[in-house]
């Protein structure tokens, strides 16, 4: 089953409720990013960068809701060919968290992937720790992850179809040295995030190496294929 980053890293994101202005206080209305409705789908199409690999998945949002880490989490499912997994999602005034990993080779983690108060060229920065994959004593990554918004308000056409007040986000990952290991990070992460529909694209790309081992290599593309919002 494919790992969503916010997007997050990679990863996700859904869609959508619309809190309107207050006849004549002039104050821009704010279109929130995720719906808990049951029974809402979202299909999206995955490609492997690096091997052309291309597979399907749908995300319905649950009845169902879970608490981690002092967070009420959302539940909504994603089935593939292969599996059926469950996907978490919360929602805190303007932030935006799922529960997920960065990468295949690490545990989940709470991801702050998306801030809808801000506005373009703001930043916001979040600091997570992980174990450090297969090392034969306990170490844990420091793990520093830097999003910034890089267009708002812009049109964008996934799979024949214009979405309009697109907000972009870049997200920047880094992991501080550890003892005796040589820690090496390239990333370049853009997710696109549309009102009533929540995530539209991902572009995630992250490579990380330890004393010249890789750990993580991820170079994928999710795109929304099509959505029932309900």
């Amino acid at each position: 089953m494919k790992k969503i980053i916010i997007s997050a890293l990679f990863i996700a994101s859904m869609a959508t409720s619309c809190k309107k202005d207050d006849p004549g206080t002039g104050t821009p209305t704010i279109s929130k990013f995720i719906t808990t409705t049951p029974g809402t789908t979202w299909t999206y199409q995955t490609t492997d960068n690096s091997t052309s690999e291309v597979s399907t998945y749908t995300r319905t949002s649950s009845d169902r809701d879970t608490t981690i880490s002092n967070k009420v989490y959302h539940i909504f499912i994603n089935t593939d060919i292969n599996d059926t997994t469950e996907a978490y999602y919360n929602n805190t005034g303007n932030d935006y968290y799922q529960f997920s990993t960065l990468a295949a080779a690490l545990d989940p983690i709470d991801l702050n992937y998306l801030n809808d108060a801000k506005i373009v060229g703001e930043t916001w920065n979040q600091v997570v720790t992980a174990p450090v994959p297969n090392s034969p004593i306990p170490l844990s990554l420091t793990i520093r992850i830097n999003y910034s918004v890089v267009e708002k308000g812009s049109s964008l056409v996934v799979n024949g179809k214009t979405y309009t007040n697109v907000t972009k986000v870049k997200s920047d990952i880094t992991i501080d040295p550890i003892p005796f290991v040589t820690v090496s990070t390239t990333s370049n992460i853009y997710n696109y995030y549309a009102p009533k529909y929540g995530l539209i694209k991902s572009d995630f790309n992250l490579i990380a190496s330890l004393s010249g081992a890789e750990v993580i290599n991820t170079n994928t593309t999710d795109i929304l294929m099509s959505s029932s919002i309900q």
